[in-house]
């Protein structure tokens, strides 16, 4: 075999496992959008107004602007956040846990058997809230504006021009990556837990029954660590958010326990919990997929 045949052989090995995961990936995203995007929608209106009552605020949504602009307000910009973030989660969610298992120690993956899951997701959630504060901030203004001209201008004239703008894309970027560093870290440490716990073997298939075990088992941490990091992300990034925009992360956490309690933090769980349950059922049988495709080797699971 000639130095040209290896160099085309081994490009072909790096780049297969990264384009069928971003395929993969994107078409996991196009399925599950709408009914994703309507949880992730009401989660965050009973976040920024602190209205629990479901039924209320989909009526009063619905015959203010309508189906799309009420009920799916936000959806084009959901359609550009997803497609992007799953282009590149798939690659980083299999490749980066394989990269860090073979760096890391063998001692120190015999002591801390998920802590390559724990630092893929630190990486994961470092790159992607730089990359995808902007898109969340449009979104979340989106969801929440009371105004009818278009949410870019509306900003721009609010903002006072580019420097005011720029600024405001970048609103809630401190406790983005909080939340994403606890969510990520939080999800795949689980994830790994109870799906190898469920399958016993690295090669083993999971059935029906135990993704729906797997993604509750997963969905209940996951709603009880993150939610208070989510609602405070929302209370950053919505419309009306004068009064905490210039807010340290503490003082933020201190103004929303002051006014409304514990309860405060877990305003919109249940939209949550539905988006986690939905997000979990596409997601794992997939995860389990291209784990075993191209993901760590078994032995070494």
């Amino acid at each position: 075999m000639t130095e040209r045949t290896q160099w085309i052989y081994k490009s072909k090995e790096v780049l297969k496992p990264i384009l069928e995961t971003q395929l993969i990936g994107v078409s996991r995203a196009i399925v599950g959008l709408p009914m994703d995007h309507f949880f992730d929608r009401f989660k965050t209106l009973i976040q920024a107004s602190q209205n629990n009552n479901f039924k209320q605020l989909f009526l009063e949504s619905y015959y203010r602007n309508g189906i799309f602009r009420g009920i799916f307000a936000g959806f084009s910009s959901q359609i550009s956040i997803q497609l992007f973030k799953q282009y590149y989660r798939w690659p980083m969610m299999i490749l980066i846990p394989k990269l860090y298992m073979q760096i890391l120690p063998q001692k120190v993956k015999e002591s801390a058997p998920a802590l390559h899951k724990g630092l893929a997701g630190i990486t994961i959630a470092l790159f992607e809230s730089f990359v995808t504060c902007p898109f969340e901030r449009v979104k979340c203004q989106m969801m929440t504006q009371q105004q009818s001209k278009s949410v870019l201008k509306y900003m721009w004239e609010h903002d006072g021009g580019i420097r005011g703008f720029t600024r405001d894309l970048f609103t809630g970027m401190e406790v983005m990556i909080l939340k994403q560093v606890v969510s990520w870290t939080n999800y795949l440490y689980w994830d790994h837990r109870v799906r190898y716990y469920f399958k016993g073997e690295p090669s083993h298939k999971l059935t029906m029954q135990e993704i729906v075990l797997c993604s509750i088992v997963t969905a209940i941490p996951n709603i009880i660590i993150v939610q208070p990091f989510d609602m405070i992300k929302t209370q950053f990034q919505m419309e009306n958010n004068d009064q905490i925009k210039n807010l340290s992360i503490w003082n933020a956490f201190k103004k929303v326990y002051e006014e409304k309690g514990v309860h405060g933090f877990y305003a919109g769980w249940q939209m949550r919990f539905c988006q986690f349950m939905f997000q979990a059922l596409l997601t794992t049988p997939v995860m389990d997929y291209l784990e075993r495709l191209h993901g760590i080797p078994q032995k070494q699971q």
